[in-house]
């Protein structure tokens, strides 16, 4: 029997990738199996103790081992923005099509359209109050217009290192080898069987 696994989110295209990437291994939940619990804050400015905060917040109101992951798209010449705020960004932005507009514009002077995304992935045991972290990569480049149908957020205008196609046309088989999410999500499970707790402050 597998264990079970609160996943700290309702987006459906992340609890897709995520039951692709964790459903060998756990019985997964997300929050939609808990709507009385409040939502979690993300005070901070950085991925990490935003991802352990949230993990902690749904793991002491649910009781169970729970997964949060804090993402997002960095540009370089923009001094890494969105980041921290890239779903902020889309929320301010009314949606999608709009925060591609307007980070096109952003960029439509910019000759440098070098991008990554990031992802730091974090287990909360409530049990033995001990964190687990995974943390993934992939760089690339923006490129407009908006193509593919596969992924979410900012995939159909991200174009990965090594490929000529958005990470929406690539589909989930490519992204799940090569994606942040990914990357994450594996680094965290090693860490998790191998017991390598980690120290995350939270102030």
């Amino acid at each position: 029997m597998k264990p079970k696994l609160c996943i700290a989110s309702m987006n459906p295209g992340k609890l897709e990738e995520l039951n692709r990437l964790l459903g060998d291994f756990f019985e997964l939940l997300s929050l939609k199996d808990f709507p009385t619990v409040p939502e979690a804050d993300e005070p901070y400015d950085d991925f990490l103790r935003n991802a352990a905060s949230k993990a902690r917040h749904y793991a002491s109101a649910t009781n169970m081992l729970t997964l949060s992951e804090d993402a997002g798209l960095c540009v370089d010449t923009l001094d890494g923005f969105p980041g921290v705020f890239t779903k902020r960004f889309i929320t301010q932005s009314k949606g999608l099509t709009n925060a591609y507009n307007q980070l096109e514009e952003l960029l439509s002077i910019k000759s440098d359209r070098g991008a990554y995304f990031t992802c730091e992935a974090v287990f909360y045991d409530p049990v033995h109050d001990c964190y687990f972290r995974g943390q993934g990569i992939m760089s690339g480049k923006i490129s407009f217009p908006a193509r593919g149908d596969h992924g979410f957020g900012f995939d159909p205008v991200f174009v990965p290192e090594h490929y000529e196609q958005t990470i929406a046309e690539l589909g989930p088989k490519v992204k799940q080898t090569i994606g942040h999410r990914g990357q994450a999500i594996r680094a965290l499970l090693e860490n998790y069987q191998r017991h390598h707790v980690a120290d995350i402050p939270l102030s």
